[in-house]
């Protein structure tokens, strides 16, 4: 877990606007709709991270980091990828997850959810 922890906490450094990373195979996510889980919503820094790292383990193998540039702090999320013909699946992944928002990778385009 401590070499994962590091790995990701260096890449992200090195992406600060964001990023959608496969974990396992260490490749950037490109395409579908990303949405993220509610058991990792506000988690930052690195023991976010390490919360985050083991939720994905155990789902996807996917953990998204973004700038929230509201309060300036940096969060990660355990994420479901969705195929971009899944979008009804992916809102009703989201409004079941409670988020305000998804994200369609190839379009770098977020997706605000109505009532959640």
């Amino acid at each position: 877990m401590k070499n994962l922890l590091r790995r990701v906490w260096e890449y992200s450094k090195k992406n600060p606007h964001g990023f959608t990373l496969n974990i396992k195979t260490n490749k950037e996510m490109k395409t579908g709709i990303c949405v993220a889980y509610n058991e990792t919503q506000n988690c930052f820094g690195k023991q976010g991270l390490e919360k985050c790292l083991k939720h994905a383990i155990s789902n996807q193998n996917v953990v998204g980091g973004w700038l929230n540039h509201e309060n300036g702090e940096y969060y990660f999320d355990s994420v479901r990828i969705f195929e971009d013909c899944e979008i009804d699946e992916a809102i009703e992944f989201a409004k079941q997850n409670k988020q305000i928002a998804i994200f369609d990778l190839k379009r770098v385009k977020e997706i605000r959810i109505i009532n959640q």
